[in-house]
């Protein structure tokens, strides 16, 4: 027979097993929970980019549909749209090429940018020289020898 103070110990070491197991079903609970909202998330962004992607599309097959039909009336009346609907998707297609030439732009100046560092690292550094009417001027450690003025520098 257990003594009064070994049978509050079992029954308290049981109640403290069963509060470990809620606890650890707990964590794992929110662990899921928290992975199953990464996933909506995931998913949500996933339809969001190919909403958009399907909207370029549209654009793209509105303005190839108005220069097909010539005018923008009797495309919307062909296609079953309204004037307003063809003039949104003809300002986004604008909008989407505009973007498109800033981010060519910008690729552009970014390789310029990356060329001009490469041959600042490899032979002093490069600058535009605005007294020079915007030619490039070299600085290097190099004697003065090794610069070439830049109205001597041959054409490509």
């Amino acid at each position: 027979m257990l003594s009064r103070k070994q049978r509050l110990r079992d029954k308290q070491r049981r109640q403290l097993k069963v509060l470990d197991a809620v606890e650890k079903h707990e964590k794992k609970l929110a662990t899921i929970q928290e992975e199953k909202e990464r996933k909506i998330a995931a998913i949500e962004k996933d339809a969001a980019d190919e909403a958009a992607t399907v909207e370029r599309e549209m654009a793209k097959t509105i303005v190839e549909a108005v220069d097909v039909f010539g005018s923008q009336q009797s495309a919307a009346d062909e296609l079953g749209l309204s004037l307003r609907e063809i003039r949104r998707f003809l300002n986004q297609e604008d909008e989407d090429e505009a973007a498109e030439a800033a981010e060519a732009s910008d690729g552009a100046d970014g390789a310029k940018g990356a060329a001009d560092v490469q041959a600042g690292a490899a032979e002093g550094t490069v600058t535009e020289d605005p007294a020079a009417g915007g030619a490039a001027a070299v600085t290097s450690s190099a004697a003065a020898s090794d610069v070439v003025p830049a109205a001597e520098v041959p054409a490509a």
